[in-house]
């Protein structure tokens, strides 16, 4: 068995197969920004990958799981990030230093913003939205209970935290969605500020 932090050489066929994958995700995307979610089709995204609609259906089982595509991966770094941060900070602290250290992977990604347009656009995304935002709050959840511990009433204080630190992320993806003008690191840290210092301890 490979070390944790080795990974094997991806063969040619699996390699063919995540750029299959990408390149839909990013036909999708495209079409999502420029026509609209609803106006687009799988066929459009299919044609605009330059693979048949089958081959969509190999990876997606819809155009709703494309928007959801990544998003164990995206959840599994934040908590390594998270988990990586030193016992001895505060809370919020660490929470904090674990986006900034998850989002400079990511912030180059210009899906992001189309991403948040389309949920904020679309009822039926919304459904599907709260399906992804409540394995995060759990998660977030779950981790920020084990920096808890010893506190009273550390579950709730858990729940309470793993709310308004999703509440702060998602406020700062639609301000900035509505106005990419906005700088997202800014917006974040201004949601961070707001919290009071009883809170980050």
């Amino acid at each position: 068995m490979l070390p944790d932090t080795v990974q094997a050489p991806l063969g040619l066929r699996e390699r063919k197969k995540q750029q299959t994958k990408r390149a839909l995700e990013q036909a999708a995307f495209d079409l999502f920004a420029q026509q609209g979610y609803a106006d687009t089709t799988v066929e459009d995204i299919a044609a605009a990958a330059q693979v048949s609609r089958a081959s969509f259906f190999r990876y997606f089982g819809s155009k709703e799981d494309v928007l959801a595509a990544g998003d164990d991966l995206r959840r599994e770094r934040f908590m390594h990030a998270l988990a990586r941060q030193s016992e001895d900070l505060p809370v919020l602290t660490a929470v904090r230093a674990a986006l900034a250290e998850y989002l400079a992977g990511v912030r180059a990604d210009e899906r992001r913003d189309t991403y948040t347009k389309v949920i904020l656009g679309s009822r039926v995304l919304l459904g599907r939205a709260n399906e992804i935002r409540l394995r995060w709050l759990r998660e977030v959840e779950s981790q920020l209970r084990g920096r808890l511990a010893g506190s009273s009433d550390v579950d709730a204080m858990a729940a309470m935290l793993a709310g308004i630190v999703l509440a702060v992320l998602e406020t700062s993806l639609r301000l900035t969605a509505l106005d990419p003008e906005r700088d997202f690191a800014d917006i974040l840290d201004t949601g961070f500020a707001l919290l009071t210092p009883d809170l980050a301890r």
